[in-house]
């Protein structure tokens, strides 16, 4: 009997406009205060700059996370293995990724005032700050491809 992996049974959406980087909506809160979700990452593929507004626990999956300062993405700052759960108490601008076999991830991610996550663009000036409302979203659209 072939091993499956627990990435290879869950409902992947891509996230627009980065091939390689998939997430899967687990929950959100009814009253906005947390968010869960799945990240999945190909091999050597990273995020756009962005920084926790809360606080944040991960839990590694499979293969390997890589942090990266958002300063100098070239080498990671931390690398996690699978089996490896750290917390932030938020408020920490960062790049990540997959390491050479990528990873899926566990976010729990706590909202401060309403916010999530803020991403950065070229000038890393903040572009979009995503709220719970935008991953609910994610969650409708997960349910129409099922």
């Amino acid at each position: 009997m072939e091993s499956q992996t627990l990435s290879s049974n869950v409902n992947w959406i891509q996230f627009p406009g980065f091939p390689g980087l998939y997430y899967n909506v687990l929950d959100v809160d009814p009253e906005d205060r947390f968010v869960q979700l799945l990240m999945k990452f190909e091999a050597g593929v990273k995020c756009i700059p962005h920084r926790h507004i809360g606080p944040v626990q991960t839990l590694v999956l499979e293969g390997e996370h890589q942090i990266f300062a958002i300063d100098d993405p070239s080498e990671p700052t931390d690398r996690r293995v699978a089996g490896t759960y750290s917390t932030h108490t938020g408020d920490e601008s960062h790049i990540e990724g997959g390491g050479a076999e990528g990873a899926v991830i566990l976010l729990s991610m706590e909202a401060k005032n309403g916010q999530i996550w803020e991403t950065y663009n070229e000038q890393m000036q903040v572009d979009r700050v995503s709220m719970p409302a935008d991953f609910r979203r994610g969650l409708r659209k997960q349910a129409t491809q099922d």
